[in-house]
């Protein structure tokens, strides 16, 4: 679900736009369809290789909880999204490598989630990294978690904070929730909890989210509805997840095929590492990245 610095290896790319960056949104324009309560950071842990499960990569998610919606995205799509719009309203491409938005340890929490409680459904914006295929759009119910609750409790920001269990969807999961901020909300998909979730983690070390500020802030929520809207697909979560695995198992051949008369050059280096010129890459190379969803099923 994340994406980090993979594209070192693609030197040059013969189109006027690099394919490697997000699809990015123009937040000048949107729709306000709730207004914010409360504002919640956490800090987001992936790990993108589960055969180096030491090896981690942060984004921050902000999570935004109304009366009625909650929307919970990362701040760093969010710089994107906002360099893309800047570069809009100059006349300018403003197409650029997500890798300018993420730190030296970065990677990017991809889906923005909005909940919407009386409707009892979530809506999930999905942006594959190659940006040429669409924006998906798919809906989940809210009701997703089985939770289990546990003994034990510890202080989180200066509140109490109680436990519980769920498994979803190939993953053991623990939370740490509060019921002094009655919000049955959390980072990501996460809720249904009798308050709010301060931190989730993963059994394997692979995942964890953790609250690292609370706001009592009234901020308008928005819904990005510009003209690029028609480039949103409806789809289902199987379809996005096919996406993902074909991009992780052939990153070149994705591009290829999301970009068709593209010319990829792979970097060459010396025996000291040091760069060495281009090729490029033959027809029948292949690029497989790690692929480590934090949905296995």
């Amino acid at each position: 679900m994340f994406k980090n610095s993979y594209f070192l290896l693609l030197l040059t790319l013969a189109i006027p736009r690099l394919a490697l960056a997000q699809n990015p949104i123009n937040i000048d324009e949107y729709k306000v369809i709730d207004q914010s309560r409360f504002i919640i950071t956490y800090e987001a842990m992936m790990t993108d290789d589960s055969l180096k499960p030491t090896e981690h990569n942060y984004d921050r998610l902000v999570l935004m909880v109304g009366d009625s919606i909650s929307r919970c995205y990362s701040n760093t799509m969010h710089r994107y999204d906002s360099a893309f719009t800047v570069s809009e309203r100059k006349g300018q491409d403003g197409y650029k490598n997500m890798s300018h938005f993420v730190g030296e340890n970065g990677g990017v929490w991809v889906p923005d989630v909005y909940k919407y409680y009386g409707r009892k459904r979530m809506t999930i914006m999905h942006r594959i990294m190659e940006g040429r295929v669409p924006i998906y759009l798919y809906d989940e119910p809210l009701d997703l978690m089985d939770w289990k609750m546990s003994f034990g409790t510890k202080e989180i920001l200066g509140y109490q904070c109680f436990k519980a269990e769920c498994d979803f969807r190939g993953r053991h999961w623990t939370a740490w929730f509060t019921m002094q901020i009655p919000v049955k909300d959390g980072p990501w998909k996460f809720c249904g909890l009798p308050g709010l979730i301060l931190e989730m983690e993963e059994s394997r070390g692979h995942y964890a989210f953790r609250c690292i500020g609370i706001e009592n802030q009234k901020k308008p929520m928005i819904w990005y509805d510009g003209p690029r809207f028609e480039d949103y697909q409806h789809c289902t979560r199987a379809d996005v997840m096919k996406q993902e695995e074909d991009y992780h198992a052939d990153l070149i051949g994705y591009i290829r095929m999301a970009n068709p008369g593209i010319k990829i050059h792979i970097a060459k280096t010396d025996a000291s590492g040091k760069y060495a010129g281009s090729e490029e890459a033959p027809i029948d190379y292949k690029k497989a990245l790690p692929y480590n969803p934090v949905e296995l099923e």
